[in-house]
């Protein structure tokens, strides 16, 4: 007998905190981390395809795409890091690489050299060391500690553009140039050596040899080979570190942990890049933890914020966008920012209800996969209720509960009731009642006149979940201290 299955339909979200969480498959394919699994996700129909976790791995840590974008690498934290690689076309798993020789849990970044053949994983904490294998055959080729101390903190690795050997990889104080010379890594000299090691949060290939490095000050540097070709200090008004940076026709883009998208135009000056323009995403000032370029055209810019928003930015209208012009769009929708405490649906329209600790109520629609309403509150909401009618919402919130009449592009509150951070509320299913969970009592009050109709005593631990019977006559309840009612 074969087991009933549940597919994933589609995923509300994006786990921002991955190394690199946006990469283009093609101009109208990007594909990104939500939950424990990978969203492929087509930009112009909407749709969704997944690629699964692995069993037994806690998170996902690091996403990278091939060059010839027939391949997507997904590392995984388990008790050893694990890479899976997935062939895009079919879905399927094509290998699973561990390194043997790190003693770390989990892959910080990852990179494919530019013919496809070679993956590169960054391991993490105690020992960063860096793995090379020719993923095909899961043979693995050479191995680094890169760190400069057990306390530094590495972030990213690259290959060139155009040269399987040549490497790059930055850290807190690490800035290290290496060549695979013979199933070995070699430490080429570089131009930083010299300098005073700053915390190396990105770097961008510009072209075969040229690397341009992003700061924790602020400050870019071009390095080409064994030379500092250029220091692009931060200027005054400018926001403190610059967390990304990608490299275009035109020159650099770089975002920073204010949210602010800043241009750099091509130069002829001893700097090699000049200031453009900077543009700021609306009420979002996090930081900007990575940018993709759509791969062809040049056209989109992608920014991943550490709020766990995705936003598309038009980089073609950028030399005559106004200042007044809205120019970042949602990629999707807008997502939650962070932990959801709170979900329930409506049986009578297709909608679900969530709320979170980003202080947000949202309705969404599950048959249009959309955001239908989206308001934020002072207070964190701890848990909700959907009424059957899909016109009213039951919030608990930190300092009291409230009852909210959803209307065309608002929600309302209507009452409020004196039930303190209340973690577990239910509307009974003719709608005519609702239960609320105050500590070891459960309220229960008539939905239209507000009246409390009887508190249930009996629990001598915090109720956790509660249950109305079919027919709204029983409320089952189930406590921290091993009791059902």
């Amino acid at each position: 007998m074969s087991m009933a299955a549940l597919l994933h339909r589609h995923l509300f979200g994006v786990k921002g905190d991955v190394r690199d969480p946006i990469c283009y498959v093609d101009e109208q394919t990007v594909l990104y981390p939500a939950g424990h699994n990978t969203v492929i996700f087509n930009l112009e129909q909407r749709i969704q395809r997944f690629l699964p976790g692995t069993e037994k791995t806690e998170e996902i840590t690091a996403i990278a795409v091939s060059p010839n974008k027939k391949f997507v690498a997904v590392a995984e934290k388990s008790d050893k890091g694990v890479i899976t690689v997935f062939d895009l076309h079919s879905l399927k798993r094509r290998r699973l690489l561990t390194a043997s020789d790190s003693m770390s849990k989990e892959f910080v970044s990852l990179a494919f050299s530019p013919d496809s053949k070679l993956l590169m994983a960054q391991g993490g904490a105690p020992d960063w060391t860096l793995t090379l294998w020719t993923w095909e055959k899961a043979k693995f080729v050479a191995s680094m500690k890169t760190a400069a101390t057990p306390n530094s903190v590495m972030y990213q690795c690259s290959f060139s553009p155009t040269d399987n050997n040549l490497i790059t990889v930055t850290g807190n104080g690490v800035f290290k140039q290496l060549k695979l010379v013979d199933s070995n890594l070699k430490l080429l000299p570089n131009a930083l050596n010299k300098r005073e090691p700053q915390n190396y949060l990105c770097h961008a290939w510009c072209s075969d040899e040229r690397v341009v490095v992003g700061t924790d000050t602020g400050d870019l540097l071009v390095v080409d080979g064994v030379e500092l070709k250029a220091f692009i200090p931060r200027a005054p008004s400018d926001s403190t570190s610059i967390e990304s940076v990608i490299w275009y026709s035109k020159g650099l883009v770089t975002g920073s942990d204010d949210g602010t998208l800043t241009m750099y135009e091509k130069s002829d000056e001893k700097d090699l890049y000049k200031k453009g323009k900077s543009f700021q995403i609306d009420n979002n000032a996090v930081k900007i933890r990575h940018l993709a370029l759509s791969p062809t055209n040049e056209e989109h810019l992608i920014c991943a914020t550490e709020s766990n928003q995705l936003f598309n930015f038009a980089l073609s209208n950028a030399d005559i966008a106004l200042d007044k012009q809205k120019h970042f769009e949602p990629l999707a929708v807008h997502f939650h920012a962070g932990q959801i405490t709170g979900v329930d649906t409506c049986i009578r329209k297709p909608l679900v209800a969530t709320c979170g600790l980003d202080k947000s109520v949202r309705i969404w629609n599950y048959q249009d996969k959309t955001l239908e309403l989206n308001k934020i509150f002072n207070e964190e909401a701890h848990s909700l209720a959907f009424h059957p009618s899909g016109l009213h919402l039951l919030v608990g919130f930190s300092d009291k509960m409230r009852l909210m009449n959803v209307v065309m592009d608002d929600i309302r509150p209507f009452k409020e009731f004196a039930v303190k951070a209340c973690r577990e509320c239910r509307f009974s299913h003719g709608g005519h009642m609702f239960a609320a969970v105050n500590g070891n009592t459960i309220n229960v009050f008539a939905t239209y006149t507000c009246e409390n109709l009887g508190n249930l005593r009996g629990h001598n631990g915090k109720v956790r979940s509660v249950c109305w019977s079919a027919d709204d006559t029983t409320l089952v309840s189930c406590g921290m201290d091993g009791a059902a009612y």
